[in-house]
This record gives structure tokens, C-alpha cells and sequence, in this order.
């Protein structure tokens, strides 16, 4: 029987959203900002009582405790193994599953963690020599890209040689053929090997879990007379990677669409790196491909809106159009726009932030125009042939999208604007729905040809929200849904912090939780709900499921986060008070020390509400007050 490894399970996860899945057994409706309810299938349910989360990916039926994954509630609801539901939610997204029950597949499993180790390889070999070629250094500079963003990207310099990192490899245990399989290296036809990446900029791809599966070069040769070599070149695709699936910076850029809830488009490696740069956040590019619909599955779970931003030219409108038709299905309302200069020529979004800066930038996205509107301006629409065919052609992409509500809500708007009817009927979708037809359930016997025993049962969890501190759980809640806080969460609770063993929290539970979520972040770099999901104790999962769903514009989320580590640090202060015995001169030294910190604590919190001191200064003081903090209550 085929297994997969967890790395195949999450990435297949992370593409599939759970409330479409269970919609192809059951209707579901919206209950909240990114929650659904529906009637359960497991039990005899009269009314709604099971509720879908795609943000972590799970299901939960509060009168019959049925639960769990994409992948649970496909194995349950169809009466099919594991595997069998892997394979049946692979099925629905298109995402094509590798086989490891044969000699030749365990030797891709293989190929495939020996080309991310030569990954790895490449990318250190690159970042160390870019900072030996003043001419990409100088590159870098000239396009305004700084040191921390060419660090965050991992940016790099492939010299101009033929066996310069193969020379490298070999050194370190690869040999040429592994860079071939790596796209690392081009075999010619008299059987030589060489680097395919000579004198570019090179540009690290990463994955959703921020691991290098494939580069993106940029030339960097001076022009020959006769010869031209490709602007860019992009890795293959390997074992490790398949650039259908990859969308370029989306492991740096999902925390910030998810808190957008809008995804901005764009064609070019440095159009993303410079608009990151510049805080315009919630950016992807394609990975060297047109955009797919396993990227527009990815993106709808992070975005309601989608910002185009492709060249003006024939090829720019026509990959506009192109994605249009892939995003809308999936419920994303496109929105387009192009930039230009003040003299009216077209301008890409790197040189457009490189000239005017990223305000003028968000600036123009309230000029974009939706979908609708734009396929109505590239229309003649005089005579009544030309407006049948643009009308049919504007029903049709809505009766690709998989949401029924959308579509009737979308054909209702065709209807007023251009005085038709209402009706879908007879309206042939762009893109016809695939219908997953579920297998049949293998048999199960257990090895001696018996039947399986029934599986254990699963101990009941509970959380006890009546002895749990409200501002514990809101803080809780404040950090799960605005993940921008992250780095802010952990420049205070960082290794010395952890390793004083202050509990800053009360409950037990809410610190395991919010430590789980600084741990999971400093490990992986991201923050992912389902990911973070995964890694928690049954009662933690219980308890992040019922967070309430909450919203906080910026920037009252950062303005909270202090004003609330202020008063928890006070109320811990407190606890650890009152269990300090008075019986030695040691404990009434600790005693008076934190009085004295107490103290300094309150009048730093009097100026701060009476408006003397920012929220910065705030913050400031807050990170500085850590380590006297320690000094008095470390290890206690």
C-alpha cells in the first residue's frame, strides 16, 4: 500500500481548503469571517451543528464530537482508508501524488532529499559569491535592494565559469550527474557537464515551509553582437520542485495577504522583492510559469481579492485575461490595473516603487478596476452581436466559479450593468467542474486475514474556559490573528526568557499555547494557522478552535499587544509576590527588588495613559524592563 511521507501530506494539505472539499458531499454556509457550518453527516443532525474552519483546516461537530482534517472527514464520510483519502483530496485539487511502493519510486524519495541538500549547498555558495562580485553588488544597489532584503530572499552571484559550483558540489560530496538532477548543471550532447547558472544575479525559490527547491538567474553578461542569452533563466523542474506549484514569495508574503485579505499579482522576481521592501507585503509572483489553478487554490485560502498588475503589451493583456479566468473560479475577485509614468509610458511595478516610492504605489491600487469593467473596456460593444459575445463570454467565467452564491450574487451584477438577464441557463462554464468520483473502499483485514479491531477511542478533552483570564485569552487570540505581531512577540519572548522559566501568563494552558507559537515561528520563520494547528496537544487544539474570530485594524493591533504585555507583566509581579516567603534576607531582598521593579512599572504605565509617553517608547521600555525582570525572578 502506497505511503506518504509528512512532507507530501502538509504541502497537499496546505493546497486544499476544507470547506470545499465537504462541499462536495454537503452544502455549507458562512457563519462568520472564515468559518462555515453545516449539517453533520455523521450523526441523525436536524440542524447545523458542525462547524468547518478553513483557516486550520478542520472540521468539528459540536453535538456527535465527529472532527479532524480535510483528510479525516474524506476517510470517514466515504468508508475509505487513509491513503485512500489522500489520494481522493490529491485527486480533487490536481496535485499529483509520488508513489513509494516500488524500488524506482524509494529512488525518487531519494533524488528528492539529495536535491534539497544541493539546494541548500547552492544557495550558501551563491550568497558568498555575490559578496566577492562588485559588478552584482553593484546591480543590487543601483535597484535599491539592501542588504537584509538580499539576505531575506537569498539573494546570490553565480560567476562565470563552466565548473564553478559543480567544482563546489563535487567537494562536498555531490557529484556532477546530482547537479544535473538538481538543475544545477546542463549536460551537453558530447556528454560534458557544466553550471547552467553563469554570471547571474541568482534568486533562492522557497516553498510554503521556506525550503530552497529551485533559483531564478537574472543575466548579468555584457551584450554580444550576434548573441543573446535569455534576461532569465529559472531552475527545471525536479523531483523537488514543479513550478506549477511554486508561487514566488508567498513563504514571506501569506501572513501579511492573509491580514489584507488581498494578494497583489505581479510578473517579475525584483517587481515582488522591491514592493516587499518598500512594506507593500501581500505580493506573489508566478515561479517562472503562467499562473495556475493549484496557485489560485493556494491564494483563495489567504485572499477575497486579487490585484493584477501585468505589462500593458499584447503578451501582459493576454496573461492578464489568462488569470483572471483562474482566479475567479476560486471565489478571488480580480481586480486589474497597469502603471505608468506621468508622461503615460508603461512602468513595471520595481521601477514604479524605485521612482515614486511604495505610498504612491498603494495609491494607485484604488485605481484598479474590476474584472467586469476591464473586459468591458478591451470591448466594442456598439452592436448588439459584439455585446451578445461579451456578455456570454462574462457569464461564462461566472458560471465557472465554484462558490453558488458568488456566481448568482456576479450574474445578478451582469444583469444591471448590462441591462440582460439574470439567467445561467444554457451558459457553458470556461472551465467545466471536475466531479471526484470517490473509489470504493478497499478491504482491511488485519494480517492474519481477520477482521481489524475497532480503533481506540479518543479520550475526551475539555478546556476550562471558566477559570482562564479573559485578557490571557484575548491575548491569545490577539497574537493567532495578526501574525505580523510575531517578531514583535518574539523579541520579548526569546530564549533568555524561556530559559528563566517566568511564567508570565497565569494559566498553564495559555502559556504552553502562545510558547508553542513563538517556538513554532522561530523554527519555521512563517506563521501557519494549520501548521501551528498540528503541533498542539489536544486540549491546546480544542482551545484555539474556539478563539473567537476577531480583527483588529492597524495599528491597534501593535498598540494592544504592549498595552497588555504591560498589564500581564504587572499581574505576574503580583503572583510572584505573594509566593515569596519573608524567612530570609535573600527572599527580602527579592521582595524589595521587585517592589522597586513593580513601582517603576506603574508610573511607566501613569505617563503612558496620560498621553506623555508613544506607544514606541512604550514598547521600548517594555523590552528593556525583560532583563531586570529576569535578574529578580529567573529560575524561582
Amino acid at each position: 500500500m502506497p505511503f506518504y511521507p509528512n512532507e507530501v501530506i502538509q504541502q497537499l494539505k496546505s493546497q486544499a481548503d476544507i470547506s470545499l472539499v465537504i462541499q462536495q458531499f454537503l452544502p455549507l454556509k458562512k457563519t462568520g469571517t472564515n468559518r462555515y457550518a453545516g449539517v453533520c453527516p455523521f450523526h441523525d443532525d436536524h440542524s447545523p451543528s458542525m462547524s468547518v474552519n478553513p483557516t486550520l483546516g478542520i472540521y468539528k461537530c459540536f453535538a456527535c464530537g465527529a472532527g479532524g482534517d480535510v483528510f479525516k472527514f474524506v476517510q470517514e464520510h466515504e468508508k475509505i482508508d487513509f491513503n485512500g483519502a489522500v489520494e481522493w483530496v490529491a485527486n480533487f485539487v490536481g496535485y499529483d501524488l509520488p508513489k513509494f511502493n516500488t524500488k524506482e519510486n524509494a529512488e525518487v524519495t531519494e533524488e528528492r532529499a539529495m536535491v534539497r541538500k544541493l539546494n541548500e549547498l547552492a544557495c550558501e555558495w551563491f550568497e558568498q559569491q555575490l559578496s566577492l562580485c562588485p559588478k552584482a553588488l553593484q546591480y543590487l544597489a543601483k535597484r535599491n535592494i539592501s542588504e537584509a532584503t538580499r539576505k531575506e530572499f537569498h539573494i546570490g552571484y553565480a560567476p562565470d565559469g563552466r565548473e564553478g559550483f559543480i567544482g563546489y558540489a563535487a567537494r562536498n560530496g555531490f557529484s556532477p550527474k546530482d547537479c544535473v538532477k538538481a538543475g544545477l548543471a546542463v549536460e551537453k550532447q558530447n556528454g560534458g557537464i557544466s553550471d547552467k547558472f553563469r554570471d547571474r544575479l541568482m534568486i533562492a525559490i522557497q516553498n510554503l515551509s521556506g525550503v530552497v527547491v529551485a533559483f531564478g538567474g537574472r543575466d548579468l553578461a555584457p551584450k554580444q553582437e550576434g548573441f543573446e542569452r535569455p534576461k532569465y533563466m529559472n531552475s527545471p523542474d525536479t523531483a523537488l520542485y514543479n513550478k506549477s506549484d511554486i508561487l514566488f514569495g508567498l513563504n514571506h508574503s501569506r501572513n501579511a495577504i492573509a491580514k489584507e485579505g488581498a494578494v497583489i499579482i505581479v510578473e517579475g522576481y525584483f517587481d515582488l522583492i522591491s514592493l516587499y521592501q518598500g512594506g507593500v507585503q501581500n505580493v506573489v509572483a508566478a515561479s517562472g510559469t503562467a499562473l495556475t489553478e493549484t496557485h489560485a487554490n493556494i491564494l483563495s485560502r489567504y485572499a477575497k481579492t486579487a490585484y493584477l498588475v501585468f505589462d500593458g503589451d499584447a503578451a501582459g493583456q493576454k496573461a492578464t485575461l489568462r488569470s483572471l479566468e483562474i482566479v475567479l473560479p476560486k471565489g478571488i475577485n480580480p481586480r486589474v490595473f497597469a502603471l505608468s509614468r506621468p508622461d503615460g509610458t508603461k512602468i513595471d511595478p520595481d521601477n514604479f516603487v524605485n521612482e515614486r516610492g511604495a505610498d504612491a504605489f498603494r495609491a494607485e491600487l484604488t485605481n484598479a478596476v474590476d474584472w467586469l469593467d476591464y473586459l468591458a473596456s478591451r470591448k466594442k460593444l456598439q452592436s448588439i452581436e459584439d455585446r451578445a459575445e461579451f456578455i456570454t463570454y462574462a457569464k461564462s467565467l461566472v458560471k465557472s466559479i465554484e462558490n453558488k452564491e458568488l456566481q448568482n450574487l456576479y450574474a445578478n451584477l451582469i444583469a444591471e450593468r448590462f441591462d440582460t438577464s439574470r439567467s445561467l441557463s444554457g451558459v457553458k462554464s470556461i472551465k467545466p467542474q471536475k466531479k471526484v468520483q470517490a473509489q470504493p473502499p478497499p478491504p482491511m483485514p488485519d494480517e492474519f486475514g481477520g477482521e481489524m479491531p475497532p480503533p481506540p477511542q479518543e479520550e475526551e478533552v475539555s478546556v476550562p474556559w471558566e477559570i482562564l483570564s479573559p485578557i490571557e485569552i484575548r491575548f491569545a487570540n490577539l497574537l493567532v490573528h495578526n501574525p505580523t505581531l510575531m517578531d514583535r512577540a518574539c523579541e520579548y519572548f526569546d530564549m533568555d526568557f524561556a530559559a528563566s522559566g517566568i511564567q508570565i501568563f497565569e494559566s498553564g494552558l495559555i502559556d504552553e499555547f502562545v510558547n508553542t507559537i513563538i517556538a513554532s515561528y522561530m523554527e519555521s520563520g512563517c506563521f501557519s494557522p494549520q501548521m501551528l494547528y498540528d503541533q498542539l496537544s489536544p486540549t491546546l487544539q480544542l482551545f484555539m478552535e474556539n478563539l473567537p474570530d476577531e480583527s483588529w485594524p492597524p495599528p491597534k493591533e501593535i498598540i494592544e499587544f504592549y498595552e497588555t504585555l504591560m498589564v500581564l507583566t504587572q499581574r505576574s509581579c503580583d503572583r510572584y509576590k505573594k509566593s515569596i516567603p519573608l524567612d530570609t534576607n535573600e527572599n527580602i531582598q527579592k521582595r524589595l527588588k521587585l517592589n522597586k521593579f513593580t513601582q517603576d512599572m506603574e508610573k511607566l504605565e501613569g505617563l503612558y495613559k496620560n498621553g506623555t509617553l508613544s506607544i514606541d517608547y512604550l514598547a521600548d521600555q517594555l523590552i528593556k524592563s525583560k532583563q531586570p525582570l529576569i535578574q529578580i525572578l529567573g529560575n524561582m
